[in-house]
């Protein structure tokens, strides 16, 4: 073959190489079967996926379903409640208060002014065993006698006094407030209910609630849901709110459980371990919602009663239901009291201008660090009032 003839030949088998490459490989045939002249075997057409037609995905195979994962052991106790997914307790949606700038000016005036701390028994140990190491630190205990005496000699309290007090005193007063108490050396004062005294009655307010919950129906409480049932008793004339809740008793499907109250043994003990008694009525009415007469008999029967069992009479009074009463307060003199408390979570003076109405924070043993800081400083008392929120 001529030389021309040879190299024409291998160019056009290049130009036909490269074409072949950049076709799609199902209209292509073997150059074998192209020489020989055979036809292309046919091969299955590829239909290209457009907008409206999705394309179709492989079905994955099943898989054998795993294995269960062995089930965690429940945590240890630790005292406290075990808290869901949600759950937010609502002390600490005002912890942020500790990191106001406003924080250790509230701390500083807070040194000059007289904390006097109302617990309702004790929920949670643990953190109430932290609080009282966090008074040890930046307070200064001080006991009920220590106020009567500054009272008495019209000298100020230290800076930082402290005093720590007990409404209603269940009996958690006794079996979980003591011992961390007397653990740390904080004394502390309890005021009791005379008439739940060596009893198994609860507090009326949890009959009420329970009565309500279980079928219990009363003439004057027969709309709204039960969460309200406290406050529309509470804002009764007192014989409505004593009728109404004997209504329920009757009406109701069940009986509440009972609940051991202290006895007389218990209050000298306490006494004893350097937690005062004091007077918080005969049955913890609303004095604002009682008459002359009721007033004087609630106080003067618990009165007789805690001088009868603690060998001598009682010198302080907490307002029930927190309010100050000056009816109430006639009573108290005559009777020779020198302390009475409120609850208005305020701070006030070292040196009590009104004996008889001498401010309390609200405070509860699940109150977190941070917002225990605050209340001590009055920050978060300060605040409250401010928003127009009541007090718990």
């Amino acid at each position: 073959m001529p030389q021309s003839q040879s190299t024409t030949s291998t160019t056009r088998a290049r130009r036909t190489s490269s074409v072949v490459r950049t076709l799609p490989s199902a209209n292509v045939r073997p150059l074998s079967q192209a020489a020989a002249g055979q036809p292309a075997a046919r091969q299955p057409a590829v239909r290209q996926p457009t907008a409206l037609q999705p394309v179709a995905r492989p079905v994955a195979a099943p898989q054998p379903a795993p294995r269960p994962l062995p089930r965690a052991a429940p945590p240890a106790a630790t005292g406290r409640k075990a808290a869901r997914p949600g759950d937010c307790r609502p002390d600490e949606r005002g912890d942020w208060l500790r990191f106001a700038p406003v924080q250790p000016l509230f701390r500083a005036r807070a040194a000059q002014r007289l904390a006097v701390l109302a617990y309702h028994g004790v929920t949670d140990p643990r953190s109430f065993g932290d609080q009282l190491d966090r008074l040890r630190r930046l307070a200064t205990p001080i006991s009920l006698a220590a106020v009567q005496q500054a009272v008495a000699e019209r000298r100020p309290l230290p800076a930082r006094s402290v005093l720590v007090t007990f409404d209603d005193a269940d009996r958690s007063v006794l079996t979980h407030a003591l011992p961390a108490l007397n653990d740390r050396g904080i004394p502390a004062a309890a005021f009791v209910i005379s008439e739940l005294i060596g009893t198994e009655k609860p507090f009326w307010w949890h009959e009420a609630d329970f009565l309500a919950r279980h079928g219990g129906r009363a003439r004057s409480l027969d709309c709204g849901h039960p969460s309200q049932l406290l406050r529309r008793l509470k804002a009764m004339p007192d014989p409505d709110r004593r009728r109404s809740l004997q209504e329920l008793r009757v009406s109701a499907d069940r009986r509440p459980p009972r609940q051991e109250q202290l006895t007389p043994a218990d209050l000298l003990a306490l006494r004893d371990g350097g937690v005062a008694i004091g007077n918080h009525t005969q049955g913890h009415p609303c004095l604002g919602r009682c008459d002359d007469a009721t007033v004087r008999a609630e106080i003067t029967g618990a009165h007789e009663a805690l001088t009868r069992w603690l060998g001598e009479p009682p010198a302080a009074f907490a307002y029930p239901d927190g309010g100050h009463d000056p009816r109430a307060e006639a009573v108290l003199q005559e009777l020779g009291y020198r302390l009475g408390f409120l609850s208005d979570h305020r701070l006030g003076p070292r040196l009590p201008d009104h004996p008889l109405q001498i401010s309390r924070l609200q405070v509860d043993s699940t109150t977190s660090t941070r917002r225990f800081d605050t209340i001590l400083s009055g920050l978060e008392p300060a605040y409250r009032r401010w928003r127009g929120q009541a007090v718990a």
